[in-house]
């Protein structure tokens, strides 16, 4: 297999909007209504977002072969134990993530950004040194099944030498586009795109995934880095890989942007239900939380719950700034309630509040 030699951005003209019209109708109009809803929401909306952004943060790193779950990624938020890689990982892309929409307004979406997003993502030791944490690569690299070789990958990238100027292509369209698409088909685009330059030699398909939060909040197609799609990607990654594929090989753009759209969908109804659900969890529970202990402090405990569904009560104390032995009496009532659970251990107790995990899962 030779080296690929990417088309040049703008590709409107192998657009067929009559393809996936519908899907770009119906994948629009849900994200409308899940940024709606997230204002109107019960719960503050950055309090409601950092669960989620987490789990984006495990769906898009499992793709990539790591081994953990939710619950253990937010355990170890209060485990005083040493991370292990994967969830340093996860942790490392949550950073990433978080670093991107922080700095959007200072950093235009480009090479800089790129290889901020890459050092954070590659920090902590999670791989080895030279992956060249922050650097565009300089030497060949290939996609395929573990044990391949570059004569049997599935796709060799550009040659290195070339993904500056690729890459300078890619920005230019990013930030001028030159088309009259609907910046839901141009991330799905501009994706592809990046996933096929593969400017770094790990850490592409995360960055890639990163990227289309990042480009609907700097288009105003959400409200903040809020939306994610990886989850989705990763039920159907042999599918995502196949359609990606097919852009360069066999240059089926349409297919891949109605394949994107329909994931965009799919994922939008599933997070208005969840707003839904969690609306309706949390109007109840604070009502039962309420009954129990007739105090304002525990508002904000169950807000915290919101943000943090495991906890210890150091840590609930420390982010309410209520003493500890309030906090612990009012854990206690909540958790003789069933309101919430703990691993009943005699030091360091955790306290997991399931009925939130059930609906983040």
């Amino acid at each position: 297999m030779k080296p690929f030699v990417p088309v040049k951005l703008p590709i409107d003209e192998k657009i067929d909007l009559l393809f996936f019209y519908n899907d770009l109708i119906e994948a629009s109009t849900n994200i409308g209504k899940y940024q709606i809803m997230l204002k109107n929401s019960k719960i503050n909306a950055n309090i409601l977002i950092n669960p989620i952004i987490l789990q984006e943060a495990v769906q898009s790193t499992k793709i990539e072969g790591t081994q953990v779950t939710l619950d253990e990624v937010l355990e170890s938020e209060v485990e005083k134990k040493k991370n292990t890689n994967d969830i340093k990982e996860v942790l490392n892309y949550y950073e990433a993530l978080k670093f991107g929409e922080k700095n959007l307004s200072k950093i235009p979406i480009s090479t800089r950004l790129f290889k901020e997003l890459h050092k954070i993502l590659l920090s902590n030791d999670v791989r080895v040194k030279s992956r060249s944490p922050g650097d565009y690569r300089t030497i060949q690299n290939f996609i395929g099944p573990e044990g391949c070789t570059i004569k049997t990958a599935s796709f060799v990238p550009p040659e290195p030498q070339f993904v500056n100027k690729y890459m300078s292509n890619l920005e230019r369209y990013i930030n001028e586009p030159k088309d009259n698409l609907h910046p839901l088909i141009r991330i799905a685009i501009v994706h592809a795109q990046f996933e096929t330059i593969h400017p770094f030699l790990d850490g592409n398909g995360r960055i890639g995934r990163i990227l289309i939060p990042l480009y609907l909040f700097e288009y105003n197609v959400i409200d903040s880095a809020n939306f994610f799609i990886s989850e989705t990607l990763e039920k159907d990654k042999h599918k995502y890989y196949k359609l990606l594929n097919d852009t360069r090989i066999k240059e089926r753009w349409n297919q891949w942007i109605k394949f994107f759209l329909e994931s965009v969908n799919q994922q939008a109804k599933k997070y208005i239900k969840m707003v839904e659900d969690i609306n309706v969890l949390y109007e109840k529970d604070l009502a039962l939380a309420m009954n129990i202990v007739s105090n304002n402090n525990i508002v904000n405990i169950v807000n915290i719950m919101y943000k943090h569904p495991i906890f210890t009560i150091n840590k609930m104390a420390e982010l309410t700034g209520i003493p500890y032995s309030t906090c612990r009496r009012y854990i206690s009532q909540l958790e003789e309630e069933n309101i919430i659970y703990s691993d009943e251990k005699l030091r360091e107790k955790k306290y997991f509040y399931y009925n939130l995990l059930d609906l983040l899962r």
